[in-house]
Parts: structure tokens; sequence; C-alpha cells
């Protein structure tokens, strides 16, 4: 699966589950905010997911709740129809006008409506764009740590697919450094911990083990899944970079799962969806006893997470390939820069060129030698067997 940079954090979910008379009308959406950071005249893009968490198929409708703004954003489809559990991504551009020189407060209005002319009351995504005179500004996603919903909604995962929750309730203030344990263990994840750069108050943690990949990941992360996890730290926008810092997640893994799926202990990792795609978190072993090994991975954002590992035999591929895979770079780069060498010196008709070709015939014989030796003790070139029968008699 291709991986790309990581942005600034998938925010928290909101959600909002309405009970109409004839029929269940439900609606989720990440990232829970929205934020730009864009010069007069800029324009950037971000990704919206909207899930039918409810039980009917229903029609969802996206728009901006301010017509003063509405100009501003163009959504790559504004109404469309969803079944109960599935997922529709929406693209969200922002071009602000050049004439544009205070910062902006909106929100995207989503609606939804079902066959028979139910209608739930929607949710609100609230975007905030900074105006900024820097070159460089940029669209930035903002986190947000927790779920905001009405009508005592939650998180926006179906109760079907979740197959334990537990929660942590602490008291957060600046500057202090905050842990949420988990001791119950209905949870593979132990805590989550992290250093508070604002008095935020008393906040709830939330971990969900999920028994299927969550609707609102449409990939699967690589390799082996062990679990699919929901974190939800506090409220709408508590868990941002300007809240919080140097947050990591502690979690076991049971070693009878590395055992039977034939898991690279050292492979095992948390991986975090950033609302595109799944990308691993540095993650290392803290300790081990006979029934579990302790991780800890390093995150900068909450929401849907999975514990993964690769296959034994397939990490050991992966680190075979890689000398030949270096091999190959250097041939290419020594051709390169004899080609480069060469063409520069018939260009400018100098006397020395054949010299200086013969010089690299020369530093070539000299890397091949060298290679074919290289991979002789590996026993990846074809004399190398006789070579090993050899020296074993």
């Amino acid at each position: 699966m291709r991986m790309k940079v990581v942005l600034l954090i998938i925010a928290f979910m909101v959600s909002m589950q309405v009970v109409a008379t004839a029929s269940d009308i439900g609606i989720g959406a990440s990232p829970g905010n929205m934020s730009y950071m864009l010069a007069p005249g800029s324009s950037a893009e971000q990704s919206l997911y909207v899930i039918n968490t409810g039980t009917e198929t229903a029609t969802y409708n996206v728009f901006i709740d301010d017509s003063t703004y509405s100009g501003w954003f163009t959504f790559s489809v504004s109404s469309f129809e969803l079944s109960a559990g599935e997922n529709k991504k929406v693209k969200v551009t922002l071009n602000v006008p050049a004439s544009a020189k205070e910062d902006v407060d909106c929100k995207i209005k989503i609606p939804c409506t079902v066959p028979g002319g139910d209608v739930g009351t929607g949710i609100m995504i609230p975007v905030h764009i900074e105006i900024s005179s820097s070159e460089s500004s940029s669209s930035k996603k903002s986190s947000s740590g927790g779920s905001s919903s009405g009508g005592g909604g939650g998180s926006p995962e179906p109760a079907s697919n979740v197959e334990a929750r537990e929660l942590s309730q602490q008291y957060i203030t600046s500057g202090s450094r905050v842990r949420f344990n988990f001791t119950q263990d209905a949870t593979c994840v132990k805590y989550v911990e992290f250093d508070a750069k604002k008095t935020l108050g008393k906040v709830t943690t939330i971990i969900e083990v999920l028994k299927e990949r969550s609707a609102l990941t449409p990939d699967t992360p690589d390799g082996e899944v062990y679990n699919y996890l929901n974190i939800w730290v506090g409220n709408e926008g508590v868990a941002t970079p300007e809240n919080i810092e140097n947050a990591v997640i502690g979690f076991n893994v049971d070693k009878t799962w590395v055992r039977e799926k034939d898991i690279d202990v050292n492979s095992i990792a948390l991986a975090y969806f950033d609302g595109e795609e799944w990308n691993p978190l540095l993650t290392k072993k803290v300790k081990e006893d006979v029934e579990y090994l302790y991780l800890e991975a390093e995150t900068t954002s909450f929401s849907h997470f999975a514990v993964t590992g690769e296959k034994a035999n397939e990490t050991e591929k992966n680190m075979s390939a890689a000398p030949v895979t270096r091999a190959r770079e250097k041939l290419k780069e020594s051709a390169e820069n004899l080609e480069s060498t060469a063409t520069k010196s018939l260009e400018g008709k100098e006397p020395g060129f054949l010299a200086e070709i013969e010089g690299y015939e020369e530093k070539f014989r000299d890397f091949y030698l060298s290679l074919i030796h290289s991979l002789q003790e590996k026993s990846w070139y074809p004399g190398a067997a006789h070579k090993n029968a050899g020296t074993e008699n």
C-alpha cells in the first residue's frame, strides 16, 4: 500500500444518532473539525468521510452553513446515498479569495434523510481558516480527540462492530504529564499518556476494540492484524497539537498470536489511519512476560489504530533483498555518473576525455569484482555453491 507523508492528524469523529418514528437515522463524520492556514488567493484540499451509522439507507447532503463563505468551498460530491454501515469520501477544496484579510470560522453541515420523509437534524463540522500573509502557508488537518454529538451519541463506531470498550478519566492541568490507565484488561491498550500544554479539566479517554476494520477506514493496513482499535481522548478539539504533546500508547500482544501467525516480534507496530491511509507509528518493546509482549508507540493524534505484524519469512525476504537492491542502485548511480562525465567531455571536446572514461572502466571493474565477492559470501552468486562446497571439504 502506498505511503504518503503524514499530515497533521485526522480529527476525532462527530456523531449523531436520531431515532425517528419508523427508522433509525445515523450519521458520523471524520474529521470532527477542519483547520486551514492559507494566504489570500491560495487553495487547499482535505478529505472528509461520512458514514451511515444507522440501520436504514439514507440520503446525505454536504454544504457550508453560511452563505457568506459557501462560495469559498467546493465539494467533490454534495449529495449521495449510503446504505447502513457504508461510508463516502468527500474531497473538500477551499479557495481563499485574494481579498480575504481576517480569519474565518464557519461550519460544514451534513443533514440526512431516509425514504418516507424522516429527517435527521444532521451534524456540524467546525472549520477554522487562518489567513496568513506567508507564501509558505498551507492547509493543515486539526485533530479532535473526542466525540461531539447530539441525542446522546458518543463514538460514531456502530455498536455492532465494537467487541470491547474501556474508559478512564483524569483531570488535566497545564504542564502536567497525564496518564490514563486501563486496568480492567478489557482491551489490549494498557495506558495513554501525554504532556498537557493547557489546563483541560476532566477528560475521558475511551478505548474500543473492534470486531472488524472500521467502515471509516476504507483500506486495510499492511501485514497481519492483531486488533483494530479506536482511541478517543476527550471532547472535540481536546487532543490537538496546540493542547498536548509527546503522546504515547502502551499496549500488549498475546504471544500465542505471535506463534500461531509466525510473526517477527521486531515487526510488531501500532498503525494509525490519518484519513487517507495507514501509517506505522514508531513502536518499541518495553518488556515481556510468559504470556504477553508489552509495547509503546508514539503518536500525535487519536482516532483509528491497528496493531500489526509481519510474518517472519516475509521479514527475512525483505532483509535478504536489501543488499541486492543497494547494489542495483549503486550500479545505476555509477552508470549515470559515467554517462554524465563522458557527455560533458565530448561536448567540450576535451582531449583527456578518453583517459577519464578509461579511469571509470577501471573503477567499474573493481566494483564488479567486489560485488561478485559479496554475493558469493551470501550464497547468491552461481559460483558460490562450488566455493562453499570446497571450503567444507
